[in-house]
């Protein structure tokens, strides 16, 4: 698999795609999780912390709508303020993206302010400098259960290796197996099930 940013790392094959796919079924932990909470989940994928804080850093290609963050700009924790962790400068930033009241529906934010087209770990680095545009980004630089495993990342030379490690554990999470799932034609849609002509009582 290739990384934006030209890395490689190798995944295991032989994965079936589920019969469904519903954009309700998909279970992803809400951008306001606590770091106990999402600790937990990941636990109960077979994940480690140090998985769950490299694995978060995975979003770092890609946007987030004003919605999931705009409570991090005007009403963090309801307090009718900014989150107080957040960096005068980031703050700025999404005030300046995400207005209270806009007439453009749900404007968009990189995840990843510094290098935001690449799979690197800046993002750590922005993070502890008050740069998490997510109230999860930023609480994991913070928290006493992973603020350390984020120093160890911002500092890593071998970032992209055991980011691709972390790729490969999550691709053993909850694996069809036998009879479950199908083979897809295209990976974006279910097959066609064959039309089977029923006979009148």
């Amino acid at each position: 698999m290739s990384m934006a940013g030209g890395k490689w790392y190798d995944v295991e094959t032989g994965r079936r795609d589920g019969d469904v796919s519903l954009a309700s079924n998909v279970n992803l932990p809400a951008a306001t999780i606590s770091v106990s909470d999402s600790i937990k989940l990941f636990a109960s994928k077979n994940l480690t912390q140090y998985d769950m804080v490299y694995l978060l850093g995975g979003h770092i290609v890609g946007v987030a709508r004003c919605s999931l963050f705009k409570d991090g700009i005007y009403n963090f924790n309801n307090t009718g303020g900014p989150d107080p962790s957040m960096s005068p400068w980031l703050l700025a930033e999404l005030k300046d993206k995400c207005p209270r009241i806009s007439l453009i529906f749900d404007n968009t934010y990189p995840l990843d302010v510094k290098t935001p087209s690449l799979v690197d770990n800046s993002y750590f680095q922005e993070i502890k400098k008050g740069n998490g545009v997510l109230q999860i980004d930023q609480q994991i630089a913070l928290d006493e259960l992973t603020k350390n495993i984020v120093d160890d990342i911002a500092n890593d030379p071998d970032f992209y290796t055991k980011f691709g490690e972390a790729m490969v554990k999550l691709g053993r999470v909850e694996v069809l197996i036998d009879g479950q799932g199908e083979v897809r034609k295209s990976c974006r849609v279910v097959n066609k099930k064959p039309f089977i002509f029923g006979g009148f009582n």
